[in-house]
Parts: C-alpha cells; sequence; structure tokens
C-alpha cells in the first residue's frame, strides 16, 4: 500500500491516478479527508503539522510520497515551514516507511539565495536518512505557473512576467508530468538517498507562452515585464501573505540571475507535457 500527499493537487493528483491504472493500493492523507473523498482511494487524516496524525496516515505503508505546501499565509514562511518539514520527516520516522518520493524542487541544493524554495531546502535536510530508500524529486518551475495571469491575457492581451528577460528560455516543466514521473519513482526503490531532476520537453519564455497564447486565444498577446513591486502586489491581492509574495519575487530574481539552474550530478528527465497543451488545458479550466 502506497500513501500519497497533496492527492487533492495537481503533482499529487497525476501520482494517484497513474498509480491506479497500475492497480496500486493506495492511501490518501489530506488535512480535508472530506474533500479527498471522491478519489476512489482510502482516505484518512493527515496534517503535515500534526506529527500524530500523520504517522497514523503513513502506518503500514511499502512507500510514501510526501510534501511540503508552504504556509501562504505565514508572516515568517521559512520559519512555519520548517517546523512543518520537522513533523513529516518525524511521522517518516515513526511510522517506519521504508521508501520515500519527497517533492522538493530545483534550487533546493541552495541554502539561500534562492526565494522560497528555501523551504524545500530546509525539507530536504529534515528527511535526510529518514528512509532506507529516499528520492527527492527536484522539479523546474511548473508551466501551469502562468495560469494566474491568463486573465490579463484573455483581457487585455497582455501576459505580465515577473522575470525582466521575456525572451530567455528557462526550464520548465507540467506538475501532470512530475506528478506521473513521482509515480514511477514510487516503484522504484533502491537503497540510499537519489536526486531526481526533472524539466519538460524544453525550456520556454514568457514571448514563447505570449506567442502560444495569441494562436490559442485568437488575438495578440504580448508578454510584458513585471517589476518587483508590480509582481508582490498582485500576489497579495491574489490572497498571497506578504512575506510569501515577497520570496516568490525572489525565486524570479533568483532565475534571472541563473541560480536555479540543475547542478551536476543528479539523474536527469524529461516530461512530455509542453507548454503548448498546458496553457490550452489551462484556457479551458482544466
Amino acid at each position: 500500500m502506497f500513501v500519497i500527499m497533496g492527492a487533492t493537487g495537481r503533482v499529487g493528483g497525476a501520482a494517484l491516478e497513474a498509480l491506479k491504472q497500475r492497480g496500486i493500493a493506495l492511501r490518501a492523507a489530506a488535512r480535508d479527508p472530506v474533500r479527498a473523498q471522491g478519489l476512489g482511494v482510502e482516505t484518512v487524516r493527515g496534517d503535515a503539522s500534526q506529527t500524530e496524525s500523520l504517522a497514523a496516515a503513513f502506518a503500514g505503508a511499502q512507500a510514501a510520497f510526501v510534501m511540503l505546501v508552504p504556509p501562504y499565509q505565514a508572516q515568517d514562511v521559512v520559519a512555519d515551514s520548517r517546523v512543518m518539514a520537522q513533523s513529516i520527516a518525524a511521522s517518516v520516522r515513526a511510522a517506519g516507511v521504508p521508501h520515500v518520493v519527497a517533492l522538493s524542487s530545483v534550487g533546493a541544493h541552495l541554502s539561500e539565495g534562492n526565494g522560497v524554495v528555501q523551504v524545500l531546502h530546509d525539507f530536504e535536510a529534515a528527511l535526510a536518512d529518514a528512509a532506507p530508500s529516499l528520492v527527492f524529486l527536484r522539479p523546474a518551475e511548473f508551466l501551469e505557473n502562468w495560469a494566474g495571469m491568463l486573465p490579463a491575457a484573455r483581457e487585455a492581451g497582455v501576459l505580465p512576467s515577473g522575470k525582466a528577460a521575456l525572451d530567455k528560455r528557462h526550464e520548465a516543466v507540467s506538475a501532470l508530468d512530475v506528478g506521473r514521473v513521482a509515480a514511477d519513482l514510487l516503484l522504484d526503490p533502491r537503497a540510499g538517498t537519489r536526486i531526481v531532476d526533472l524539466a519538460g520537453p524544453a525550456p520556454s519564455s514568457a514571448l514563447d507562452a505570449a506567442t502560444v497564447l495569441s494562436r490559442l486565444l485568437g488575438k495578440p498577446v504580448t508578454a510584458v515585464p513585471s517589476s518587483r513591486e508590480q509582481s508582490v502586489a498582485a500576489l497579495v491581492a491574489a490572497g498571497l501573505g506578504a512575506d510569501y509574495a515577497a520570496k516568490l519575487a525572489d525565486l524570479d530574481e533568483a532565475i534571472d540571475a541563473g541560480r536555479l539552474d540543475f547542478p551536476p550530478g543528479g539523474e536527469k528527465r524529461r516530461g512530455t507535457v509542453t507548454l503548448d497543451a498546458v496553457l490550452q488545458r489551462l484556457l479551458g479550466g482544466g
């Protein structure tokens, strides 16, 4: 039996579906089990900040997919996330899970200068040696992050970007690919700790996204740069706390500076879901 955290989200949901198709017995650990009841698998309460409940959710698992979602409204996102990271790690150890796949991120090898990804550096540190077989899955930036900019593209024909160089291509990957690779890794336990870097089929830029959207929407869409102040204000208006918004802006600056490139040494993989496919799905509300 495998346990999946975040099964109601894009990544965890994709992992769950991929494993369901292979006939694997599954359990979804959710902070709100009622919300997860329609997934068609066993559902239990498992809160990242409550070690006892999460350890109970992991009990008897052959493998577990774990993830840390930073608290969007926290006054100190890094500090609060560190507490959650320690709780998840303690739960894995208490339950004796033999094989763990942990969702991390490109840039998690850095202890600073990586924006909000710092919380995943801390997550990896907390999980070190927590299971005999441990995989840190480090995807590139998610292509689905364009979702928040699509209303402006539809209504005003502009695509705001927090990246300074609109024509610079960066590695990015669909959350669907991340979930599917996570499922593959759950089925491949190996002694020790592995790092798996995951990118999409090809790097892309804000200009590339605007070109695709122009075709999909049937009207011109122009990529436009957003200043740090504009980006933070837009994120806060969308419901994020000020500290989280600032750390997302720090992340854009780190990407611009080239600090979030994949370092040498990790196992490299590429997904198959294209920028075109992601934007088409997002425009269709899928």
